[in-house]
């Protein structure tokens, strides 16, 4: 059942892979930066400039790009079709079916057989990562990989390879330091300074392995802005995350007549110098604290997974800046756990399903207005349509809301009583 569970959304993303994709990531900007690598030189697109947007993802991206455009060279098929589309989003849908035996071996010792191979259906049948890998074109299955295999290698153990594991998921998106407290204070309080001292070196030795031709190259500037980068880049409250922030843009806008561009600004300020980006990184200290109190006190093997998902689920819900995809590791995250907890089921049947659609809906707005652009006459009613994906992502937003304060509310009783089991 498991492995045909697979093989089916193998499949199924083969055949809608070439069909529908965000226009602007993939063709304006991952094929764009894929052609300039020539198919094997992946530092000729951190150091050539484009039209676009100039690359401004981490080591690992690129050197899949180059691996793309090889294979779209050898084939003989075109830059923008649908070939190179299907090509482009192999290694993504690869990383999802990667979490299928990685969670069927590694969670039998943590978890038990059967737990681990639920976790490992649930995965398989994932439609975040159906949405993000197969629709989108997105690289975030991938970083949940490398965080997911980094969880399982702390989880049996495996300092080493958890490291090595979370290195790469760094090299592959910054979005993976969100889980770095929440995994060094756990490993601290079961296995000591030793194994945190361990995990973090190999990490910084993955990371550096991955980086390095590219240091030799002349593209440590582009590498270097791929991480600091990333920070201030989009200086809006939300980049289309349903969450707190999406919420306040819909009373500003709906409710308080401001202005789009000013509402949404992250640097508007509220009391004296206080802005709103500075209230969203107080909020997710404040719940980093709180996460991190409950590991030290119960560092139990579920509550490690836990945590790190209630960490993804702060940092997409509480700071500014936030896009859509950044949900995923929460709801991925959720699955290893799903199997062993009732009140992680529900957390993951509700943040599976929002998590799809906040994906979904604003990767549904993303083509609609690239219809627009080529075809105006093809979209009756373009303003009807967008308002009400608008409608829907602010229930969903305020779904989101009601998650984390049920979440926060019986995070400790359910660390409390993952450690009660016998591991």
């Amino acid at each position: 059942m498991l492995w045909i569970a697979a093989l089916a959304a193998l499949a199924l993303s083969l055949l809608v892979a070439p069909l529908v994709y965000h226009d602007y990531d993939v063709v304006d900007c991952f094929l764009n930066w894929a052609r300039a690598s020539r198919g094997a030189h992946p530092w000729l697109i951190y150091l050539t400039h484009f039209d676009t947007d100039d690359c401004d993802y981490p080591p690992v991206v690129p050197y899949l790009l180059t691996l793309v455009e090889r294979a779209r060279l050898l084939a003989g098929a075109a830059e923008t079709g649908g070939a190179a589309v299907a090509l482009l989003k192999l290694p993504n849908i690869l990383a999802w079916l990667g979490h299928v035996p990685l969670c069927a071996i590694g969670l039998r010792r943590p978890f038990g057989v059967r737990a681990a191979r639920i976790s490992a259906l649930l995965v398989a049948l994932s439609p975040p990562l159906f949405v993000n890998a197969a629709l989108w074109g997105q690289f975030d299955a991938l970083l949940s990989l490398g965080v997911t295999a980094a969880l399982v290698g702390l989880l049996n153990g495996r300092w080493m390879r958890g490291g090595v594991a979370f290195g790469l998921g760094l090299a592959t998106k910054l979005l993976a330091i969100v889980a770095t407290p929440v995994m060094a204070v756990w490993t601290w309080r079961r296995s000591g300074a030793r194994a945190v001292a361990v995990g973090a070196l190999t990490a910084i030795t993955a990371m550096a392995a991955v980086t390095i031709p590219y240091l030799a190259t002349g593209a440590a500037r582009p590498v270097l802005a791929s991480y600091h980068g990333a920070v201030g880049y989009y200086p809006f409250r939300t980049v289309e995350a349903y969450n707190l922030w999406y919420v306040l843009d819909r009373v500003d806008i709906r409710l308080r007549g401001m202005e789009s561009a000013e509402a949404r600004a992250d640097t508007r300020t509220i009391v004296g110098p206080i802005t709103h980006r500075d209230v969203g990184l107080a909020l997710l200290a404040a719940w980093t604290a709180f996460i991190l109190a409950g590991v030290w006190r119960w560092p139990s093997g579920g509550g490690l997974v836990l945590a790190t998902a209630l960490q993804f689920f702060a940092v997409f819900m509480l700071p500014t800046q936030m896009h859509q995809r950044y949900v995923l590791p929460a709801a991925v995250l959720l699955a290893l756990v799903a199997p062993v907890s009732r009140r992680a089921r529900v957390l993951f049947i509700v943040l599976t399903v929002t998590a799809a659609l906040n994906q979904g809906l604003d990767l549904g707005r993303a083509v609609l207005d690239h219809a627009v652009a080529v075809e105006p006459s093809r979209v009756a009613d373009p303003p009807a349509i967008r308002m009400a994906i608008r409608n829907v992502a602010t229930l969903i937003a305020l779904a989101h809301l009601a998650v984390l304060g049920w979440w926060t509310a019986t995070y400790r009783r359910e660390l409390t009583a993952m450690a009660a089991r016998p591991e």
